[in-house]
C-alpha cells in the first residue's frame, strides 16, 4: 500500500517508512490506531522481520501529531541496536513525509554515563553519579554550563542516534572557538519538544528515576504515547528494580554511615531539637539497635536452612532458601522502633544471667562475634523527640537513611550501605501490606543473605499505563498477548493480537529433534553424542555461519567447545563480553563471510548472543537451540508460582510463571536470523519437549514443525531447504 491510499478503515497515513506496506503492516498500524483513539494500549506479539518497528511509529504518529491533541512518543526498549534502527526509521519517514508536513524531530538517549564526554565517564557507574553531580553542583563542568540553545537547533534539524548527538556536542565549535556541550543536557532539554524520545524502560518504571527524567525533561504521564519494544523484557526488568540484598554487614555499616552523618549535620546546625537533627537522632537509635537484633536473626535463619539440609555442598538453590514472612520482618523492625537505646555510645549492653535469652530469638536480643550479650527493653512507645507515629516509622526511617551524605575521597565509589537499607525498607513499606513481595533467605556460607523479590510488576507498571494517552507493546515473542496485558496491569479493554508473518513457513522452517531431551535426568555421553550428531548436520548442511544456544556456559562448554567441527571456527560467548564486543562480533561475521570462512557461535539463552545482538544482512544461515532454559526450583519460583495461581486461576501458575518465560527464551533466540522479509534460516529445537504438553501450548499456533530422528535427518532435511530457497541478493 502506498502513501497516497488508505488503510482498513478508511484512513489515510501520512508516516510510513516504505513505500509499499505489507499486509501484516497495514493490520498492525490499523489496529494499534484505534487503540490509541481510544486512550488505549495493544498488546502486539508480531514475528521478527513484519516490520513492526515502521508500523508502531506509523501509528503512533498518526495521533500524536493530531492538531490541538499533540503527544510526545516515548519509544522504549532495552536494546541499544534497536535506538539505530529507531533512527533510521524515523529518517525514511521524513523522506516520505507529504509537502507541506514538518520533519518529524527525535532524540535517542541513553545513560547518562553513556552520554558523557567528560575523563570520568568511563568510572564505576556509582562513582560517576558522585563526580558528575559534584562537578554539576559546583560548576565546575564547562559542557554542562554550556548554552544548548545552537547545538539543540541542529540536533532538531535530523533525527540522530545518540553516539552522533554526543560526538556532535564534543565537537561542537561557535564563533571558531572549542565549545563543547553536555549531550544529556541537550537530550533532556530537547525532549519536550520532539515528536519521539528513544530510551531505556527505567526512565518510566524505575520508581527512583521516573520522578527525576520526567521533571527534568519536563513532561507528565499523559504527555505521553508509549511504544514498548521487546515487551517481552518489561516484567523482568520491573522486577529486578526492586530485587534488593539485605545482609547483616549492610546493617553495620550504614550504623557508621549514618553516625558520621549525624556528627555533621550536628556540626552544621549544633546539638539542638531542631526536626531534622532529631529525625537523624532517631534513625541512628533506631539502625544501632537493629545491629545486633538483625544480626542474630540471620544466625537462627542460618540454623533453620541447615537443619533442612541446605548446608550440604550439592543442594539445590530451594534447599539453601527460606521465605521470610513480612510478620517476621515488621515484628524485628518493630523491636529497634520500640527498644530505648539508654546511652549513645555504648551498643552493647551488660546484663546478667538471669536476663540472658537465647541469641537465636530476634525478640529477646542476641550475642555478637565477641561473645557479648545484647538485650531489647521490653516494647514500649516511646514517643521521643524525631520519633514519627508509628505507622510512619518505616517511611521515614528509609527517607533518612536514602538521604545520608558523607565525605569520600574524590576517587571513591560512593555506594553506601545506608543507601542500599533504605531501599529494601522502602520496598518493604510500599510493597509489603500485599502478598506481591517476597522476602526469601539464602545461606551463601557467608553470614547469608535476604533478597526482595516482587511478584507483581503490575504494582509498578499499572498506574503507568493507566496514566498516559496510550500504549503500544510489542515483540516477537510475545506470547500469549493476555499473560503480559494481565502481569503488566493493563486495562481489561486492552486489544490483544498475534500477528503472523507471511514468509516465515517457507525461509524459516522449524524442526524439532525427537530423540533430544534437555533435562538434567537425561543428560548422559549418549544423550551429548546426539546433540553434537544433530549440530554436526545443520554445520554440514549449509555454507554459513550458524548459532548455538544452551540453557547455561556449562553447556555450551560440553556440547560444543573441544569437539571437531571441521572447518568451521568456534567463537564461545562469555558471561563478560559488553556492548564493545558483540559490536565487534558482528563485523567478525561479515569480515569471515567476505573471506569464504564460516564461524559457529555459541551463546546462552537470554544472552548477549540471544537477545543483545541485531544480526543483519541474513548473516546466520541457522540456529541451533539446545534444551529449554527451565530455571531450577526455588523458593522465589515458588512463590511466583503461588501467587500468579492466586491471582489468574489455578494452573496459571505454572504456565505463566515457569513454562512460558523459559519458552519465550527459546522463541527469541529462533528469531534472531530472520531481520528482514528477503532472510532466509532454519531452526533446529534439540529437545523433544518441544512436542508436548505446556511447552507445546507456550509455541505460536501457526508454527508447524517437522520432526527430525537423528543427526543425519537433520542434515538431509536441512541440506533439501538450503538447495531449494537461496538468499536474497
Amino acid at each position: 500500500m502506498s502513501a497516497s491510499e488508505d488503510t482498513s478503515g478508511g484512513r489515510r497515513l501520512t508516516f510510513q517508512a516504505h513505500e509499499e506496506l505489507r499486509p501484516v503492516q497495514v493490520e498492525m498500524i490499523s489496529e494499534s490506531i484505534a487503540a490509541l483513539e481510544q486512550r488505549g494500549a495493544i498488546v502486539a506479539a508480531a514475528p521478527t522481520g513484519v516490520g513492526k518497528t515502521a508500523a508502531a511509529l506509523s501509528a503512533a504518529l498518526e495521533i500524536s501529531r493530531r492538531p490541538g491533541d499533540e503527544r510526545t512518543i516515548m519509544f522504549m526498549t532495552g536494546r541499544q541496536s534497536q535506538h539505530r534502527i529507531v533512527v533510521e526509521t524515523v529518517r525514511e519517514i521524513n523522506l516520505r513525509l507529504p509537502a507541506g508536513q514538518p520533519p518529524v524531530t527525535l532524540i535517542d538517549m541513553i545513560g547518562q554515563s553513556g552520554m558523557c564526554i567528560q575523563p570520568f565517564a568511563n568510572e564505576h557507574p556509582t562513582l560517576f553519579t558522585s563526580l558528575c553531580s559534584e562537578a554539576r553542583a559546583e560548576a565546575k563542568c564547562q559542557p554542562f554550563l554550556a548554552s544548548t540553545k545552537a547545538i539543540g537547533n541542529l540536533a532538531l534539524t535530523r533525527p540522530l542516534h545518540v553516539q552522533e548527538l554526543v560526538k556532535m556536542s564534543r565537537d561542537f565549535e561557535e564563533n571558531g572557538q572549542s565549545t563543547p556541550v553536555c549531550p544529556w543536557k541537550v537530550g533532556r532539554e530537547l525532549a519536550r519538544h520532539v515528536d519521539i524520545i528513544v530510551c531505556d524502560y527505567n526512565h518510566l518504571f524505575n520508581e527512583s528515576v521516573r520522578a527525576a527524567s520526567l521533571g527534568g525533561m519536563q513532561l507528565e504521564l499523559d504527555d505521553l504515547i508509549l511504544i514498548i519494544d521487546e515487551a517481552h523484557n518489561l516484567p523482568d526488568r520491573i522486577r529486578n528494580g526492586l530485587e534488593l540484598k539485605l545482609t547483616p554487614d549492610m546493617v553495620r555499616n550504614a550504623t557508621f554511615e549514618v553516625d558520621e552523618y549525624l556528627q555533621t549535620m550536628e556540626s552544621a546546625f549544633g546539638e539542638t531539637d531542631d526536626e531534622v537533627v532529631a529525625t537523624i537522632r532517631w534513625a541512628h537509635e533506631v539502625v544501632t539497635r537493629l545491629r545486633p537484633t538483625m544480626r542474630a536473626w540471620f544466625r537462627k535463619l542460618g540454623v533453620e536452612v541447615a537443619a533442612k539440609g541446605g548446608g550440604k555442598r550439592n543442594s539445590s538453590p530451594e534447599m539453601k532458601q527460606r521465605r521470610v514472612t513480612m510478620e517476621e520482618f515488621h515484628n524485628l523492625m518493630n523491636q529497634a522502633f520500640d527498644a530505648r537505646v539508654h546511652d549513645k555510645s555504648q551498643t552493647t549492653l551488660a546484663v546478667s544471667a538471669s536476663d540472658e535469652v537465647d541469641p537465636a530469638s530476634p525478640p529477646s536480643g542476641g550475642r555478637e562475634p565477641n561473645g557479648e550479650v545484647t538485650t531489647a527493653t521490653p516494647s514500649v512507645e516511646i514517643q521521643s523527640a524525631g520519633s514519627p507515629p508509628p505507622e510512619l516509622r518505616l517511611r521515614r526511617l528509609a527517607e533518612v537513611l536514602q538521604g545520608v551524605e558523607i565525605a569520600r575521597d574524590a576517587d571513591e565509589i560512593q555506594d553506601l550501605a545506608a543507601h542500599r537499607l533504605g531501599s529494601i525498607i522502602a520496598a518493604v513499606e510500599q510493597f509489603g501490606h500485599t502478598t506481591a513481595l517476597a522476602l526469601v533467605f539464602e545461606d551463601n556460607s557467608a553470614n547469608g543473605v535476604i533478597t526482595s523479590h516482587l511478584l507483581d510488576p503490575s504494582l509498578v507498571s499499572g498506574p503507568i499505563f493507566s496514566k498516559v494517552a496510550g500504549s503500544i507493546l510489542m515483540s516477537g515473542t510475545l506470547y500469549p498477548p493476555e499473560l503480559y496485558s494481565r502481569i503488566l496491569g493493563l486495562a481489561k479493554n486492552t486489544a490483544l493480537r498475534s500477528f503472523s508473518s507471511p514468509f516465515m513457513h517457507d525461509r524459516r522452517p522449524v524442526a524439532i529433534a525427537s530423540d533430544v531431551n534437555g533435562t538434567h535426568r537425561q543428560k548422559s555421553e549418549a544423550m551429548t553424542a546426539k546433540i553434537q550428531s544433530h549440530i554436526a548436520g545443520m554445520v554440514n548442511s549449509c555454507s554459513g555461519h550458524v548459532a548455538v544456544f544452551a540453557p547455561s556456559y556449562a553447556r555450551i562448554a560440553e556440547y560444543v567447545a573441544g569437539h571437531n567441527w571441521g572447518d568451521i571456527k568456534v567463537v564461545l560467548e562469555e558471561r563478560t563480553w559488553g556492548k564493545q564486543r558483540t559490536d565487534r562480533l558482528l563485523d567478525d561475521l561479515e569480515d569471515a563471510r567476505r573471506r569464504g570462512k564460516r564461524l559457529l557461535l555459541a551463546g546462552v539463552f537470554a544472552g548477549k548472543l540471544a537477545e543483545g545482538i541485531d544480526y543483519r544482512n541474513n548473516i546466520l544461515d541457522a540456529v541451533v537451540c539446545i534444551g529449554i532454559p527451565m530455571a531450577p526450583p526455588s523458593v522465589e519460583g515458588n512463590a511466583l508460582r503461588d501467587y500468579f495461581d492466586d491471582k489468574f486461576g489455578r494452573g496459571k501458575g505454572m504456565r505463566w510463571a515457569m513454562t512460558q518465560p523459559p519458552m519465550n527464551a527459546v522463541l527469541q533466540a529462533m528469531g534472531r536470523p530472520i531481520r528482514s522479509v528477503e532472510d532466509r534460516a532454519f531452526i533446529l529445537l534439540l529437545d523433544e519437549r518441544h512436542q508436548r504438553g505446556n511447552y507445546k501450548a507456550c509455541l505460536p499456533d501457526n508454527l508447524s514443525p517437522i520432526i527430525t530422528h537423528d543427526g543425519a535427518t537433520t542434515q538431509m532435511i536441512a541440506k533439501r531447504f538450503f538447495a531449494k530457497t537461496k538468499p536474497a541478493e
